[in-house]
């Protein structure tokens, strides 16, 4: 495989500077990445037709750091991406709930969403 051959989606971006000088963010970040080298390893080298990461790990370490950057780091979220369908789907559920009680939770996925687009591949945030 070549660089030609890389898909600019399946990259995963170099998370913000402000996410290292948190503990937690920094915590959170390894777990997500050791458990994906991990899982990764088992995928290439481990025997074929095997759930190597049968409990979803990488995706609940995935989801831990975007709730906790959501929660704690809201002021430092990434604006919309227009070019992002979970976005406007966000924004619009944003839109529809902003005066009922199911807002906070609505508030709460959509920046987690928001965190996502820091430190997981595009193709990936799509689906988060």
């Amino acid at each position: 495989m070549s660089a030609d051959d890389i898909d600019p989606a399946d990259l995963w971006p170099l998370p913000p500077a402000w996410m290292f000088a948190c503990n937690d963010c920094v915590r959170l970040y390894e777990s997500m990445k050791q458990i994906q080298a991990v899982t990764d390893e088992l995928w290439l080298t481990g025997e074929r037709g095997v759930d190597w990461d049968p409990f979803d790990s990488r995706v609940g370490a995935q989801i831990r750091l975007g709730h906790h950057i959501g929660t704690a780091h809201t002021e430092l979220l990434p604006d919309w991406d227009p070019a992002c369908p979970r976005c406007s789907e966000h924004r619009g559920s944003l839109a529809r709930r902003a005066d009922s009680e199911l807002w906070r939770g609505t508030e709460q996925a959509a920046n987690e969403h928001r965190a996502y687009h820091l430190f997981v591949p595009p193709r990936g945030v799509g689906l988060m």
